[in-house]
């Protein structure tokens, strides 16, 4: 029996865990969180911050895993590529390759280079010297290294830029941001899966986000895009992974679109989280999970035959703006099938968006119709009830 370290133990990665378990693996799981969902499950757990590049690696030579796993985050990915590239582990594209796709400034290079069209970038000095000329307000400052919408502040004005950049260094872990220009378009995930150099499966999924401004919380597949914008923005992409020459496996971008141009925000080779497998696999019926594990465990990437029927299906994960005791939930959306995956049990704390989440609703939609109309507006259809202690008179 081959033994694979899963990094990360969280929720999000537990389909990973199961599909490893499927295949016969003995699974070790690391995460500092001894409640987390796959502490409960591992054959072996260890309880430390993967993030740290140099107690991972220690780790993995001294157990000397047969494969590593990064699970649904950028600190995963990016400690695995590093033991990766000192251990010869498959599946992981080089350190500098890692850096251009995951940290937001390289990122944002890359599309200076030509290779596809990004939110303008603002090149700012360290502390108080930044430019802003030639460009248009408001602004978005971010962590180079955050997601979910941590720490990401827009910016109406310039007497506000040095405020904006302190909060959002705040939030990153090296102290560094991004500014760039605010897009007005609507968000979609084109997420693809490469073999050879080429893409050889894809699935275009709308995205909202009506809770907290930056973190998707609603999603729809399939996409309601008209294929040429879908068109624009696969060429981008199959030009990107032709320039840098990625290994086998995921590539999951976001982009923006107007209806006519195409904006790229970012790229990455980890899987995403909330489930994001889950509901590519009820609309299309592709183990989306599985065939974003093959290249970590040295097995071949399978084409998606885009041929076959599809389901319209959606996805809810459920955040508050305030921190409150949870108590119970309801939902009403009309469908043909509606399933909760709950993240909280009754009287525990939830912390407010983008930290935390209650649960994650998925739908089956009857047609494209409701899903087009009823998507945007599912946090409209869950009610939540907080405890509340009310004294006897």
């Amino acid at each position: 029996m081959k033994n694979v370290l899963l990094v990360g133990s969280s929720f999000s990665a537990a389909p990973l865990f199961f599909n490893l378990k499927k295949r016969g693996f003995k699974v070790s799981v690391v995460g500092n969180s001894k409640s987390d969902p796959c502490h409960q499950y591992s054959d072996e757990s260890c309880y430390f911050d993967y993030s740290k590049e140099s107690n991972l690696l220690d780790l993995v030579r001294d157990k000397k895993f047969d494969f590593i796993v990064p699970a649904c985050n950028d600190y995963s990915y990016m400690s695995c590529v590093s033991v990766a590239e000192e251990l010869g582990y498959p599946g992981f594209d080089n350190i500098d390759t890692a850096v251009k796709l995951h940290v937001k400034d390289s990122f944002r290079r890359l599309s200076e280079d030509g290779l596809f069209n990004a939110p303008k970038q603002i090149n700012f000095e360290k502390d108080i010297k930044y430019t802003v000329q030639n460009c248009k307000f408001p602004l978005l400052v971010k962590p180079v290294d955050s997601f979910s919408g941590i720490g990401v502040v827009k910016v109406y004005q310039s007497e506000k830029l040095q405020a904006a950049i302190d909060q959002a260094r705040l939030a990153s872990r090296i102290g560094e941001v991004v500014i760039e220009e605010f897009i007005d378009g609507s968000l979609h995930s084109y997420s693809v899966f490469i073999r050879g150099n080429k893409i050889v499966s894809e699935f275009v999924v709308d995205e909202y986000c009506t809770v907290y401004p930056y973190q998707v919380n609603c999603s729809n597949c399939p996409s309601i895009l008209q294929k040429s914008i879908i068109e624009k923005v696969r060429i981008k992409i199959s030009s990107l992974i032709e320039s840098l020459e990625l290994v086998d496996g995921l590539l999951h971008t976001q982009f923006m679109t107007d209806g006519k141009d195409v904006w790229i925000v970012e790229c990455m080779r980890r899987c995403p989280g909330d489930l994001y497998g889950e509901l590519i696999n009820r609309a299309t019926g592709y183990n989306y999970t599985d065939m974003y594990l093959r290249p970590f465990i040295n097995l071949p990437i399978e084409s998606y035959k885009a041929d076959k029927e599809v389901n319209y299906s959606g996805r809810h994960t459920i955040s508050l703006l305030e921190e409150t005791k949870y108590f119970s939930i309801k939902y009403k959306v009309p469908s043909k099938r509606i399933d909760f995956m709950p993240l909280k049990n009754s009287g525990e704390y939830v912390g407010k968006a983008p930290f935390d989440k209650i649960g994650i609703l998925f739908i089956d939609y009857e047609n494209q119709e409701s899903m087009k109309a009823i998507t945007p507006n599912l946090a409209e259809c869950v009610t939540t009830k907080s405890y509340e202690v009310q004294e006897c008179e």
